[in-house]
């Protein structure tokens, strides 16, 4: 472990030589994935006349990206060096060829196929980066304000990335948003690959007690791994139902614009909760804390129920849901660095944000299907599952 062995504040996490630059430079390149989300969708749509051909290229790519664990296995086997150029290379080439082919006519299933190419190749930055965190800091109160620093640095992005796509399409076309993409990932991936906190290709020796976990499963043979991604899938769910739902009363009441400003909002709460983190002392059980970190989604679930349709109200109930967020992502961490063999951590932390985005995606949906019943059911299933989700760690915290 070359960076920081014992450190209890932000500023010593990052006190490590050549940690700065590293974090700021992998953090450019995880912002494009923030940038594309909008600049692919209104390339496509501008390209294809057709803003469902355009949708529907942009759920083929959150499709395809669930594919990531497998990637983040492959970099834990053969090294990040190895690895992350590859994919880097090939979705900044498909970046490049959107968007000169944005330019004239051509089949709407070509915009898919480039949807799911884009989805399958995005190299995996976020669980790279926090691979390295293991490096720079060990477990314990660094390891911890390390992930936090992370959760933090990746809720402000959700405030930057559309934002800067906001931007791009404000002052020209869509299609500069995937070469500024492309150059970002670049950026990003070079850093993390030339960093000296690359871990070792599969060179960690396994703990005593952790039995072999190869295979095609892989981690996900492990029981108890399998029970927290279960949890981080109903995490996603009720969150991305609660969204949805706000969204749908924030259009009935004629204030669209309200929920952008609820959702930054919500993701202040996280970093601030993010930076409260950094500062506890002690190391908690995974479970319990989890637990009582997704009972308070829960409570603020139920709290978005009660006080539709006051959007003001609505608000600070997502922002304590937010505060609850950042937290649940640096314990869900913490949790997977603890259940699986150190040569599958990358893995586990990619199954962990996958778990989050299957949920969401899952949360959405059923959150628009239920909208046809009334306004308040989004907020009831966001209510139920999470809540369902804390109970479950509550009870079986004597057994993990």
């Amino acid at each position: 472990m070359l960076g920081v062995t014992h450190a209890g504040s932000i500023r010593l996490v990052l006190s490590g030589p050549a940690v700065p630059r590293t974090f700021a430079l992998a953090l450019v390149g995880r912002l494009a994935y923030g940038l594309l989300p909008l600049c692919l969708l209104f390339t496509i749509r501008d390209a294809s006349g057709s803003f469902a051909v355009a949708a529907s290229a942009a759920a083929a790519l959150a499709l395809a990206s669930l594919s990531m664990p497998l990637q983040s296995r492959l970099v834990d086997r053969h090294g990040q060096r190895r690895v992350l150029p590859v994919y880097a290379a090939a979705y900044v080439a498909t970046l490049v060829a959107v968007a000169l082919l944005a330019t004239g006519s051509h089949p709407d299933w070509l915009w898919l196929l480039l949807g799911v190419a884009l989805g399958v190749s995005g190299p995996a930055l976020g669980p790279a980066m926090r691979a390295q965190w293991r490096e720079i800091a060990e477990e314990g109160p660094a390891r911890r304000v390390a992930y936090s620093l992370d959760s933090i640095a990746e809720e402000s992005l959700h405030l930057v990335g559309p934002v800067a796509a906001s931007v791009v399409l404000a002052t020209g076309p869509a299609r500069t948003g995937l070469l500024v993409a492309a150059v970002l990932i670049t950026l990003g991936t070079t850093a993390l690959v030339t960093s000296p906190y690359v871990p070792a290709a599969g060179g960690h020796t396994r703990p005593a007690g952790l039995a072999p976990g190869g295979g095609p499963a892989g981690v996900l043979r492990r029981a108890t791994f399998r029970r927290l991604l279960v949890v981080m899938l109903m995490f996603g769910t009720a969150s991305a139902a609660c969204f949805t739902g706000v969204a749908a009363l924030a259009d009935r009441a004629g204030r669209p614009s309200v929920l952008g400003l609820i959702e930054a909002a919500a993701a202040v709460g996280a970093i601030a909760a993010g930076v409260a983190w950094t500062r506890l002392r002690g190391e908690p059980s995974w479970v319990p804390t989890l637990g009582a970190l997704l009972l308070v989604t829960a409570t603020a679930h139920v709290g978005v129920l009660l006080a539709a349709p006051h959007l003001v109200l609505v608000g600070a109930c997502l922002v304590l849901s937010g505060a609850a967020a950042a937290p649940i992502y640096v314990v869900s961490y913490t949790a997977a660095d603890e259940l699986v063999p150190p040569e599958q951590r990358t893995e586990a932390s990619t199954w962990v944000t996958t778990a989050i985005n299957a949920g969401s995606a899952a949360g959405t949906a059923g959150a628009g299907l239920l909208l046809t019943a009334g306004g308040d059911a989004p907020f009831v299933l966001a209510a139920a599952v999470s809540a369902t989700a804390a109970t479950a760690l509550l009870v079986a915290r004597r057994r993990c």
